[in-house]
């Protein structure tokens, strides 16, 4: 991801005006505006404000949602990272993002015009067995534009699929509710649960509006509405199931940067001296942000983690090395502070 690195002297937006960047003193920076109005802002305020903007830097990049992309099949994502890599040729001659040697003749920006650049491209990805055309390898380059390398996935594998198909929602929503209010009687058949459906659409909706799908695909519905949620069987066997507390854990999806962060500590297969002169085994505490899988804090201690371990995992996250006591004393480079850093 492309980071904006702001020094002193810089041109930007804050607060709905103009500033230079004048002083940087540890973590507080002296905003100076065209007017010669001053301002000191704590560098973490300033670039988490949401009209901080960098005159003349770069975009702000997207993160890919690393999370999803590895739940998708191999074969799907090896595929739209290789769409990036061709999007990325198209667009700045070069096929990855450092840009080292120099760009092949067809795709060299500054002898091709961008429709050139995109022929030879779906020329090549044709010739490779792909089934792609200039508009297609345009509509790829405006995905990635706007959703980054998910944009490039298959849109058919992130599909979701429902369970009962393309079934009318008001007969879905007919079985379950007779589903529902028969998990106290006496087991019946599907031919008898058929007629109370039909009748139940009837009074909801008027006679005839809303026809009930064959019976080979009536008794489909009704078992892909029941599986799992003990609605057949017979009456102690639903009552069984209705009993039974809430799973203690559900699946998680986190799709942003600090959506959701894990705590865990792993041993190290590495012996050193402790404080007491004794060797012994080390265990690696770590907080992982499960979105980008990165590494928000570490902590190396001796085995046995505790409580306290997690607490300074936690302290490191709350108050990054940028914002710690005595931290610009023993900073190398008091001139420059990266937007994105802590």
């Amino acid at each position: 991801m492309t980071q904006a690195v702001v020094e002193v002297g810089a041109r930007l937006r804050y607060d709905g005006r103009v500033w230079t960047f004048a002083v940087l003193e540890g973590v507080r920076a002296t905003l100076v505006s065209d007017e010669g109005a001053s301002a000191v802002v704590l560098l973490p305020y300033l670039f988490a404000d949401p009209s901080f903007e960098v005159e003349g830097g770069p975009a702000p990049g997207r993160v890919p949602p690393f999370g999803l992309l590895e739940a998708l099949p191999a074969e799907v994502r090896e595929r739209a990272l290789a769409w990036q890599r061709h999007v990325r040729e198209v667009e700045t001659g070069f096929p990855d993002a450092v840009g080292q040697g120099a760009p092949r003749e067809q795709f060299d920006p500054a002898t091709r015009s961008l429709a050139q650049r995109e022929r030879a491209k779906a020329e090549e990805l044709t010739a490779g067995g792909w089934a792609a055309s200039a508009a297609t390898v345009r509509r790829m380059r405006a995905r990635y534009r706007s959703e980054g390398l998910w944009g490039l996935v298959d849109g058919r594998a992130v599909r979701e699929r429902s369970a009962v198909g393309r079934a009318d929602e008001r007969v879905v929503a007919a079985v379950r509710k007779v589903l529902e209010g028969q998990r106290e009687r006496s087991t019946g058949t599907l031919v008898r649960l058929r007629r109370r459906v039909g009748w139940l659409l009837e009074e909801e909706y008027g006679s005839g509006a809303v026809a009930l799908p064959p019976a080979s695909t009536f008794n489909r519905l009704v078992h892909a509405v029941a599986d799992g949620q003990g609605l057949l069987g017979t009456a102690t066997q639903r009552r069984w199931h209705a009993s039974r507390p809430a799973p203690p854990f559900t699946p998680t999806v986190a799709l942003r940067p600090g959506e959701l962060v894990m705590l865990d500590s792993t041993p190290l297969d590495v012996l050193a001296v402790l404080d007491d002169g004794v060797t012994g085994r080390l265990e690696l505490c770590v907080a992982l942000d499960v979105a980008t899988r990165s590494i928000c804090a570490a902590v190396v201690r001796p085995v046995g983690t505790t409580s306290v371990d997690a607490a300074m995992l936690l302290a490191q996250m709350v108050v990054p090395v940028a914002m710690r006591p005595g931290w610009d004393a023993g900073c190398p480079c008091s001139g420059r502070s990266s937007p994105t850093s802590g």
